[in-house]
């Protein structure tokens, strides 16, 4: 019943968000607020065949080409929980260009952790975390082997493999970061416990499933899936 009580909770708050946005303030109201009633009908644990296009044992980069689908149609809201850090180079691969910035860092905070900014995946600036501007990094290598303003993700990618292989900058991959202006996180393979949550929401229907999406190895495990009735 708890979780019950839980997922309730977050469907309410994305309900309440929806009404909430200042891009179009319209005239002001007056009287007492809407009220949204939400009935929980049930749970689903699912653990094989698949949930909307998501099947059981794809692979995580899958399961992020279907959500993006269906968050662009705007029927998918991510509810985050799930951390967008890396510890692994090769989790990078194909995931650069849906991000604005990398940053590049030890276990903890250091002045000379690297940001790259991002520009549909091609490197707009490098800036160190004392706020000092590169041109290259790192600094001490040839510039044909360092990462420089204008490289292209593939480009980009090769270059951060090979660099994290030399040991004088080994740690500046115990912690890589991709962040976004959008609100959505990735797949985290040091916490694979955690799920990816969401709500799916059809405008054509009256329903709402709040979803989670549980990984092992990198590839869906099982789905738990709340229904909820929104009237």
């Amino acid at each position: 019943m708890k979780n019950h009580f839980i997922a309730g909770v977050s469907i309410f708050v994305i309900l309440a968000a929806g009404g909430c946005s200042t891009d179009n303030p319209g005239p002001e109201l007056t009287g007492p607020e809407p009220t949204y009633t939400v009935k929980f009908l049930g749970r689903d644990s699912i653990s094989t065949g698949s949930y909307r296009g998501i099947s059981i044992g794809s692979p995580s980069d899958a399961v992020f080409t279907v959500l993006e689908d269906y968050r662009e149609k705007k029927i998918v809201t991510y509810l985050g929980g799930v951390n967008n850090y890396f510890s692994d180079v090769t989790d990078l691969k194909n995931r650069i260009p849906h991000f604005d910035w990398l940053v590049l860092d030890g276990k903890f905070d250091s002045e000379t952790g690297v940001q790259l900014q991002l520009e549909s995946g091609k490197v707009k600036s490098i800036t160190l975390n004392n706020r000092k501007e590169l041109t290259q990094w790192p600094e001490t290598i040839d510039r044909r082997e360092a990462i420089v303003i204008g490289d292209q993700s593939e480009v980009l990618y090769d270059k951060l493999l090979a660099i994290s292989k030399k040991p004088e900058f080994a740690n500046k991959f115990e912690r890589m970061v991709l962040t976004t202006r959008l609100t959505y996180a990735l797949y985290d393979p040091q916490k694979a416990s955690l799920p990816w949550t969401f709500t799916y929401r059809p405008e054509s229907q009256d329903t709402i499933d709040q979803v989670g999406v549980y990984f092992k190895d990198k590839k869906v495990d099982y789905i738990l899936v709340d229904h909820f009735e929104n009237k």
